[in-house]
């Protein structure tokens, strides 16, 4: 009887001796809250672009799908002092307070409560003593910097969509979702859940993920505390790959993007499992969005990796003192040493600065960004765009419009000869092509649009060469996708058919 009883009683004292502890606000260290309070909400929305079968069947039994469920989570500025503040175990409760998503969310709140104990304590939540039991079961009785569903603060906040890394959940960085909403942001997470709802850990699947995130944007848009034109993205591992792909995306939302420790600095973009993340990032290698890039400096970060897709963006390279892939997210950091909670503090610092520098466009905390330890990369000039080729070639001598040309790529060139061409300049659309194909001469897509000119101003003969150019060029034009080479394939046979 004796040997039962000394587990409990542990567990008993553990949390007497806990309780302390967790009143002073343990989690958040250091940090310095803004003028905020920090509320917190759930709610359920429905994607109906998309299928999901959230009660997933026993074997054999037919799949009905439905609108795939998305979660969102919003931390948000409020008035300070509306109530009590949660505790950390309120994070799981909260899941299954809203009914909007009646079969997905038991098995969303048992998976997320589980994956916090692998990130806490470093074991499967099945496979905890009794004392880590006890343990976990004190720092989810901790009180957080948040109070579920106060009233917002007066005003429009800029928006923080933040992406966790495979196996992790939507608050495994809460601490830095508290801070950043003290400080007036606005923060949205969400599970990202596959799209085979099988399982619920984060598969990788880009396309996934840049659905998710576009929905979740569109949702907080339409919030009455939000400012849609003031956007950001922060993701940790994968998360943080999939925020650099959506970047990339055309039309992208983003003014600034922070970097949590991806795996990308270590590996290469040229590593197997980057490669359609890396396709993703080639379709634009002009974004200018402003990023902060974060790595271990004892695991020697190569951020050069970054260079050809970054060079016309302000960039920041944070190389931390010593921190471990999941302390960079408050979960795996708050149960470290207090010398890593420093350094996960830090991070915290530094991405809020990075953010008011660039979302809100004060200089007093770009000027303060500089004067941190980071290796700063000035953004290199733009490259012209079509507008401005098609503008230039009409004005300026053919010298002039030549040397811009050769800091343009083809997408810019094949966009000014369309805007000639399509106002009625159709021999400056031709010669603007026929100097574009000299200065890419293994561009499918320059060969393709000059064969089209040619055609549509008469020249048939010289149409049919440079179609037969261009379908010989197709294989090793490196600049698109798969997709676009099979595209630009058949609209160019079609075209030889005639």
């Amino acid at each position: 009887m004796r040997k039962t009883g000394r587990p409990v009683m542990g567990i008993f004292l553990f949390l007497l001796l806990a309780a302390p502890l967790c009143a002073q606000g343990e989690f958040w260290g250091e940090l310095k809250a803004g003028p905020y309070g920090v509320g917190f909400r759930v709610t359920y929305q429905s994607d109906t672009a998309r299928s999901y079968d959230a009660d997933y069947p026993s074997p054999g039994k037919p799949q009905t799908k439905k609108p795939r469920p998305i979660l969102v989570a919003l931390w948000y500025p409020a008035p300070p002092d509306q109530g009590k503040a949660m505790v950390h175990r309120d994070y799981f409760r909260v899941l299954t307070l809203d009914s909007g998503a009646p079969e997905f969310a038991p098995r969303l709140r048992k998976f997320t409560h589980d994956q916090a104990a692998l990130y806490m304590l470093g074991k499967e939540f099945d496979e905890l003593s009794a004392e880590d039991r006890g343990r976990y079961d004190g720092l989810l009785a901790t009180p957080v910097f948040a109070v579920l569903n106060a009233p917002a603060a007066e005003g429009r906040f800029p928006v923080v969509i933040y992406h966790p890394g495979l196996g992790g959940t939507y608050e495994d960085n809460a601490v830095a979702c508290e801070f950043l909403a003290s400080h007036g942001y606005v923060v949205v997470s969400s599970a990202y859940q596959p799209a085979d709802s099988s399982e619920l850990s984060i598969d990788g699947d880009l396309e996934t993920s840049f659905a998710d995130l576009a929905f979740l944007l569109r949702y907080a848009a339409a919030l009455p505390f939000v400012d849609p034109d003031k956007v950001a993205a922060i993701g940790h591992s994968y998360g943080a790959q999939a925020v650099l792909g959506w970047r990339a995306q055309p039309g992208s939302p983003l003014d600034a993007v922070v970097f949590l420790d991806s795996a990308l600095e270590y590996a290469g973009f040229d590593a197997p499992q980057f490669t359609r993340l890396k396709a993703a990032v080639e379709r634009n290698p002009k974004s200018s969005t402003p990023i902060l890039l974060f790595a271990d400096r004892s695991r020697h970060p190569r951020f050069e990796t970054f260079d050809p897709y970054l060079k016309f963006a302000p960039r920041y390279d944070a190389g931390t003192p010593p921190l471990e892939h999941n302390a960079f997210v408050s979960q795996g950091a708050i149960v470290k040493d207090d010398e890593v909670r420093r350094r996960y503090e830090a991070v915290c610092d530094l991405a809020l600065k990075f953010l008011d520098g660039y979302v809100r466009g004060d200089a007093e905390a770009i000027k303060a960004l500089h004067g941190e330890n980071l290796r700063y990369r000035a953004p290199a000039p733009a490259p012209p765009t079509g507008a401005q080729l098609a503008r230039l070639y009409r004005t300026e001598t053919l010298a002039n419009a030549q040397s811009m040309m050769k800091a343009a790529d083809a997408e810019a060139l094949i966009g000014a000869a369309s805007i000639l061409f399509d106002d009625d300049e159709k021999k400056q659309a031709v010669d603007l092509l026929k100097s574009a194909a000299r200065l890419l001469p293994r561009s499918a897509a320059v060969a393709e649009a000059l064969a089209t000119a040619l055609q549509q101003t008469g020249d048939l003969p010289a149409a049919r060469s440079a179609y037969e150019k261009a379908l010989s060029l197709l294989a090793g034009d490196d600049m698109l996708t798969e997709v676009e080479k099979a595209q630009l394939r058949q609209s160019i046979e079609e075209a030889l058919k005639k």
